[in-house]
């Protein structure tokens, strides 16, 4: 089962330079060798911080505790303390309310991703209002859901519901639409506690250079 890994952390101001260098050339290389396929790297253009994100998956979670042991992630993990502050990390599985295949690399992929708990005993409630409510109102706002998750291990609200778009303003519009409002509206009235959310833009630092190796294994 796909488990997603997620690290988050801001630049320390005045270290942009150096933690781009870092983050090309040992950080993205070093994450391939021990295992941990990246998957996108994002910047919180509309919500709360740290301001960059990194998704990662692994196949098992004993897999990535393995990973997480090693010598080698400590000493990439000791450089890139260098550079970045407000560091945390969380550990995501898929909650069984979508039906996913292989999480595979998105270029140019915006993200708005929303965040709750869930109340007590309306699981099943909210797994109705999810299939039948949810996930056709997002897709026909332009905006479909590409990931339910459930978080295992880490801080915070623990459901999240990941959906992407093309561009910030298909985003923008979305949230601005009558569908939208209700559907959040019952959502928070019936289902949800500690709700938030996010926009995330695409930094490309892991996409594009994975779509130009894509496209040299052509030639």
């Amino acid at each position: 089962m796909t488990s997603l890994f997620t690290q988050y952390w801001d630049v320390i101001p005045g270290r942009f330079d150096d933690y781009s260098a870092f983050v090309s050339k040992e950080y993205i290389p070093a994450m391939e060798r021990l295992g941990l396929k990246l998957l996108g790297g994002f910047y919180v253009a509309v919500g709360q911080g740290p301001r960059i994100i990194v998704v990662g998956t692994v196949e098992e979670q004993d897999y990535l505790r393995r990973i997480l042991s090693t010598e080698e992630y400590r000493i990439i993990m000791e450089g890139l303390s260098q550079f970045v502050c407000k560091y945390s990390s969380k550990l995501y599985v898929s909650s069984g309310r979508l039906a996913q295949g292989p999480y595979h690399i998105q270029t140019g992929a915006w993200k708005f991703n929303q965040y709750y708990n869930l109340v007590p005993g309306k699981e099943m409630e909210h797994y109705h209002f999810v299939k039948d409510e949810c996930i056709p109102g997002m897709k026909e706002l332009g905006v479909p859901v590409v990931g339910a998750w459930r978080m295992v291990i880490g801080e915070g609200p623990k459901i999240l519901a990941e959906c992407a778009s093309r561009d910030m303003a298909g985003i923008a519009r979305c949230i601005d639409s009558s569908l939208f409002r209700k559907l959040v509206r019952r959502l928070k009235k019936h289902f949800a506690t500690d709700y938030g959310s996010r926009i995330l833009a695409p930094t490309g630092r892991i996409e594009i250079p994975s779509l130009i190796e894509n496209m040299m294994k052509g030639f």
